[in-house]
C-alpha cells in the first residue's frame, strides 16, 4: 500500500492510503508519498464499521496508522481500537479547507493496520509545552466545552494567564492544557464559551512553552528522513520560519499518540512514526 498525502486542495490526486495536510515541512509541493509501500489491512467508514472489521483481522498488526474525517469522538474510538488491535498507533485529523473528511474512504475515519515483517516500527510523542503554570481542575458541559477552570470563569482565568505571560487574548498555541500523559488540548473561543479540540479531564495542567523554544524544538523532532512526521498545524502557525528539513512532515488538525500502553488523540503534539529495514 502507497502512503500518500496532499494538501486539500490537491486531495483527488492521492493514491493509496493517507490523508490531508495543511502543508509539508520543508517543501512546497502538494503530493508526498513515503518511499517504501507496505502490506496490511485497510479499514474505512464509520467508526462501529471499523471496530467490527478490526476485531477480525489476523495477525496482530505492528502498527495502527489512523487518520480523522474531523467527525468528533476521535478519542473514545482510538480508546476502543486500542483495546482490540493490541498495537501502537499514529496518525492524526486531516485538514480541510471547506470539505472536512479528506481521508482516504471519505468516512468517520480510516485505519491502516500494518502488517509486514520487512520492517521495525518505533513510535515516539512529544509535548514542547515543558513549563508548567498551574494545576486545573476543570468544569465541563461536555467534553470538550469548558465551563470553569480552578473555580474560576475558563475564559476569564485563561485571560488573565495570558495577560501575565505578556500573550495575545487570541494566543492559544503557546499555553495550554494538558492531560497526566503529557497529551495537549488546543482550546478556541466561541463567542465567550472555551471549546477543545479533544476530550477534558476533570484535573489537567496548564502548561506553556516560550516563543523562542518553539522552533528548535519542532525542527529538531522533524528532522528524520526515515519517519513520517504528525504535527499540529496550530504549532505550525507559530513557527518563526518555515522547516529546513527533508523529511515526510505534516501539519494535522489534530495528532494521534501513543504514551506507554494506549493512544490517545491530542492537540499541539507532534507524533513520529519511524519506519526502519530489518
Amino acid at each position: 500500500m502507497k502512503l500518500t498525502f496532499t494538501t486539500p486542495s490537491a486531495w483527488d490526486k492521492a493514491e493509496g492510503f493517507g490523508c490531508a495536510t495543511q502543508r509539508f515541512a520543508g517543501t512546497k509541493k502538494d503530493t508526498a508519498t513515503f518511499e517504501n509501500e507496505l502490506n496490511g489491512t485497510l479499514l474505512t467508514g464509520s467508526y462501529q464499521q471499523i471496530l467490527d472489521k478490526a476485531a477480525l483481522v489476523t495477525p496482530t498488526p505492528d502498527i495502527a496508522i489512523v487518520f480523522f474525517g474531523n467527525a468528533g469522538g476521535e478519542n473514545e474510538f482510538l480508546k476502543q481500537l486500542s483495546a482490540i488491535v493490541k498495537s501502537s498507533a499514529v496518525g492524526g485529523g486531516a485538514a480541510f479547507e471547506s470539505i472536512p473528511g479528506l481521508i482516504t474512504g471519505n468516512g468517520q475515519a480510516a485505519v491502516f493496520l500494518v502488517q509486514d515483517s520487512r520492517y521495525s516500527y518505533h513510535t515516539e510523542t512529544k509535548c514542547i509545552h515543558d513549563e508548567i503554570i498551574d494545576e486545573c481542575c476543570l468544569t465541563l458541559s461536555d467534553p470538550r466545552t469548558l465551563l470553569t477552570i480552578n473555580g474560576i470563569d475558563a475564559a476569564q482565568y485563561l485571560a488573565q494567564k495570558k495577560s501575565a505571560l505578556g500573550l495575545s487574548p487570541t494566543d492559544f498555541e503557546h499555553l495550554t492544557l494538558t492531560d497526566t500523559d503529557g497529551i495537549n488540548a488546543h482550546l478556541s473561543l466561541s463567542g465567550t464559551t472555551v471549546k477543545s479540540g479533544r476530550d477534558l479531564c476533570e484535573k489537567m495542567l496548564l502548561r506553556y512553552v516560550p516563543h523562542e523554544k518553539v522552533y528548535s524544538r519542532i525542527r529538531d523532532f522533524y528532522d528524520d528522513p526515515d519517519a513520517i512526521i504528525f504535527g499540529c498545524a496550530g504549532l505550525g502557525s507559530i513557527l518563526e520560519r518555515p522547516l529546513d528539513t527533508s523529511s515526510l512532515g505534516l501539519f494535522l488538525f489534530g495528532e494521534v499518540c501513543t504514551v506507554g500502553d494506549h493512544s490517545e488523540f491530542g492537540n499541539l503534539m507532534l507524533s513520529k512514526l519511524k519506519i526502519l529495514p530489518k
